[in-house]
């Protein structure tokens, strides 16, 4: 488990940078892989992040909580720049060896989407912990689709977890292998011996 804390862009005071570590030691606890603090000027947003939704057609596109049902890139970078830092916290599954039945590989399946809720339930907590400690604005963007339902009621319909459901990273644009370079983490990419889930928590 790596953590760390790197403030050499947004000037934090004394109590965000306790804030910031407390947070990531909390991350750890919960479960997560990795936790690292980001400079919000570090998260990298590119409109063909976006793009990929559409090309080719993503089978989530019109879930609540996936385009075209969320902010478009440039509207989420002007929220970016209004807050204070970020932390990127990650979950990971080992890939186990290559599947020898159809049942195998639903069961690997089942066990790599757990690892998605749990990324989300650990942005989760941290950002209620956040909204505890005074950070009224605390917003997390989870990985990959929505996993709290196996089926999304799609465009126009009713949320079935509104309190838990939250966009990904990439749904607002969000290059995910670039923002973790400049937290000088390195995403395997295409996925290799194992599977990683990350999500970014915006704090203010």
């Amino acid at each position: 488990m790596r953590s760390g804390v790197k403030t050499d862009g947004h000037e934090l005071s004394r109590q965000d940078k306790d804030n910031v570590a407390a947070l990531l030691q909390i991350a750890k606890e919960a479960g997560a892989a990795e936790a690292l603090y980001i400079d919000t000027n570090d998260v990298v947003v590119d409109d063909r992040v976006r793009l990929k939704c559409l090309v080719p057609l993503c089978r989530h596109y019109g879930d609540l909580v996936c385009p075209p049902n969320v902010p478009e890139p440039e509207e989420f970078r002007k929220y970016l720049k209004l807050y204070r830092f970020g932390l990127l916290v990650s979950t990971e599954y080992e890939n186990p060896p290559k599947p020898k039945s159809l049942i195998d590989s639903e069961e690997i399946s089942k066990e790599i989407r757990k690892k998605s809720v749990d990324l989300s339930d650990i942005l989760l907590k941290l950002e209620g912990i956040s909204l505890q400690k005074g950070y009224r604005f605390a917003a997390g963007f989870t990985g990959g689709s929505c996993r709290y339902c196996d089926n999304c009621v799609k465009t126009g319909g009713e949320c079935k977890t509104p309190y838990r459901a939250r966009p990904s990273m990439e749904a607002v644009g969000v290059d995910v292998v670039e923002t973790l370079r400049n937290a000088d983490m390195e995403l395997e990419f295409p996925v290799g011996d194992k599977v990683q889930w990350w999500g970014l928590l915006l704090v203010d």
